[in-house]
């Protein structure tokens, strides 16, 4: 593991004393400063943490990818885009529930998690605040498939995808990750991805068989999430049980400001796939689902990364800023400089990728995917400058405000793109308001003097 020292006096200006050594993971590394020995210890959970975090992140896309060539093929454009129609309707219900715990409580976690105590109150809140949540979702999904033309005819796709949504409330990853016990939870989640591969193949053999993918698929995280209560009940990290209606309202409180982030976001994702679903059909999801899931496999992979740095941030910011700004900047120059290149090699790959990925049927995908190209590095620097920088510098409303600003400029660019240019007109739509996400981040942190980039 190489780790590059500066000793820093505020945030712009470095004391000419840095050394780059080369050291095993708990080792002690002593570095001779002018004047000053110092003596480092070098904490392997952040590496352990980000192996385990890649595992799992690896796991929710290569794992799936091993039934992505048999499903396009199996189900067609048609009906391989009403299962992405479906799924991404769902993801409102999740978004509803999930409503920024994964990075709230995860921070909360992370500040208590020597506290038994108070995880146990933390751990409870949230999962009743979602349950409640999960309560209204349903209520408006039922409203929904009973009033909208587009949703009747798919309401037992729809149902059949309902585990995804009880899983989210039950998948306690952000606990885990607050914790910084990813090991567990890697085991749960990759335990329930492998079990649900070889039913797809057993399964699935038609376009009618649609509704059986969806709820295969959607079993996943339900799976993960039993296992993952029976770990935390077996470690004995909590308690015990805890109902506080008091502490849940400060949850719910608490996450608003990034539930309200995540759901502009969603008007530039998620919405993205319904809004193309609308206008222009199953068969052009088909295609942009098909492009889109390769690019978040391309993309998940250096996830793992920063969703470890972020806790390790939270717990370094008040004790030591200079060292979590160290990590950030770090994490702009090698985890972006990853994502740049493999963004190139997808924009110049794309043509095999579609060839050999999901068969010549889909040969309109090949635009739609190089015009996605770009975008696992442009949301890698958008997650470092807006995440990892902005919410631990407690900038929660300008970061909310940022992504209200960019989806409400999605939705005022899709429509025309998407009636004109169909599957590429969404893609085109998504890197546009990526970008500006990014920018704005970057500018705003430019006016508050924090400089990732010199």
């Amino acid at each position: 593991m190489w780790l590059n020292f500066n000793h820093k006096t505020n945030l712009d200006t470095d004391i000419s004393c840095s050394a780059l050594v080369a050291v095993e993971p708990g080792a002690v590394a002593y570095l001779n400063f002018p004047g000053v020995w110092q003596i480092v210890k070098i904490n392997s959970t952040l590496n352990k943490n980000i192996f385990y975090l890649a595992l799992v992140q690896g796991s929710s896309y290569i794992l799936p990818l091993i039934t992505f060539p048999y499903l396009v093929r199996v189900l067609g454009p048609e009906y391989f885009g009403l299962l992405g129609f479906c799924q991404a309707s769902m993801q409102y219900l999740v978004l509803l529930t999930d409503y920024g715990f994964n990075w709230t409580a995860t921070q909360q976690v992370a500040k208590n998690k020597d506290d038994k105590n108070e995880l146990t109150q933390i751990f409870w809140s949230v999962i009743f605040s979602k349950l409640m949540l999960a309560v209204a979702a349903f209520t408006v999904l039922a409203i929904v498939c009973a009033t909208v033309t587009q949703y009747k005819n798919v309401w037992y796709i729809l149902l059949a995808f309902s585990p995804l949504v009880i899983g989210n409330i039950l998948y306690p990853v952000w606990f885990f990750q607050g914790m910084e016990k990813m090991k567990w939870i890697t085991l749960c989640t990759i335990s329930a991805r492998c079990l649900v591969i070889p039913l797809t193949f057993i399964f699935v053999h038609s376009p009618r068989d649609v509704w059986l993918a969806a709820l295969i698929q959607g079993s996943v995280n339900m799976i993960a999430g039993l296992l993952g209560f029976y770990l935390i009940r077996r470690r004995r990290w909590l308690t015990g049980f805890s109902f506080d209606f008091g502490r849940i309202k400060q949850s719910l409180r608490d996450g608003w400001h990034v539930f309200v982030s995540t759901s502009a976001i969603s008007l530039y994702t998620t919405s993205t796939t319904v809004i193309l679903g609308f206008v222009s059909g199953p068969t052009a999801v088909g295609y942009f689902n098909a492009a889109n899931t390769i690019r978040s496999a391309a993309q998940g992979l250096l996830s793992p990364i920063t969703q470890a740095l972020y806790p390790r941030i939270n717990t370094l910011f008040d004790s030591d800023y200079a060292h979590a700004m160290s990590l950030i900047k770090k994490s702009v120059r090698i985890v972006g400089g990853l994502a740049l290149l493999g963004s190139i090699a997808i924009f110049i790959l794309a043509p095999w990728i579609i060839k050999f990925g999901v068969g010549e049927n889909y040969n309109e995908a090949i635009t739609v995917l190089r015009c996605m190209a770009f975008l696992p590095f442009v949301v890698v620097m958008s997650n470092i400058f807006g995440v990892q920088t902005m919410l631990t510098h407690n900038y929660k409303k300008q970061f909310s405000r940022i992504l209200i600003v960019s989806g409400v400029l999605n939705m005022l660019i899709i429509f025309p793109l998407v009636i004109r240019y169909a599957e590429v007109g969404a893609a085109v739509s998504l890197l546009i308001t990526e970008s500006v996400v990014t920018l704005l981040m970057y500018l705003f942190l430019r006016s508050k003097q924090i400089y990732l980039i010199k």
